[in-house]
């Protein structure tokens, strides 16, 4: 599955490249920060849950017309520690997503997505409990600020919400949801922007 992601943000990058110059502003963006679980994946209802942990992504940009709309696709990968020493559980996903930017580009200025994918919840033990994994249809949106830094670069903050559809309902484990509070920066590559 990881293999798959890399290999998807890989094709997009070079993708970029070989899109015609009208089509400006492509970027590709990196970040990290923290998730904070939410729902049952921040308590499995045995004294156990999942603490606050970290989270990277990393992902392609390309604008879809004049008015601030852009389409992105984006890879995450997180691991958050649990109650019991020795558990944790680590998280990796896939996203195609619409985010809107309210203001011009190169200026600071508020944005808002949407985005849809997968999520990977991969339960990993170092007691009898075995080792678990679970994939499933995830969904997520959020909000951020982005702002100009240096003369080509740009920084953004974002708070974003994903909830993936990972949990099994014959064994009564719940989805995986979780608040993400991220930074990064946002590499323009090709066209101009």
């Amino acid at each position: 599955m990881r293999k798959c992601v890399v290999l998807c943000v890989a094709a997009l990058a070079v993708l970029c490249f070989s899109i015609p110059s009208q089509v400006s502003a492509q970027n590709v963006f990196l970040g990290g920060g923290l998730t904070i679980p939410t729902g049952d994946y921040s308590d499995f209802g045995d004294g156990d849950g999942a603490n606050t942990g970290w989270m990277v992504e990393a992902g392609f940009g390309i604008p879809l017309g004049e008015d601030g709309l852009y389409g992105f696709v984006d890879g995450l990968y997180g691991s958050n520690s649990h109650e019991h020493e020795g558990d944790k559980t680590n998280l990796l996903g896939g996203f195609v997503g619409l985010e809107y930017l309210i203001g011009e580009p190169g200026e600071v200025a508020p944005f808002i997505f949407g985005e849809v994918g997968f999520l990977q919840h991969k339960y990993v033990s170092d007691h009898d409990h075995g080792d678990e994994s679970s994939t499933g249809v995830a969904f997520g949106g959020g909000a951020g600020l982005s702002f100009p830094f240096g003369e080509s670069l740009s920084g953004w903050v974002l708070g974003r919400y994903i909830m993936g559809m990972t949990g099994d309902d014959e064994h009564d484990e719940g989805d995986t949801t979780f608040l993400g509070l991220m930074a990064g920066i946002s590499i323009p590559v090709g066209g101009e922007g």
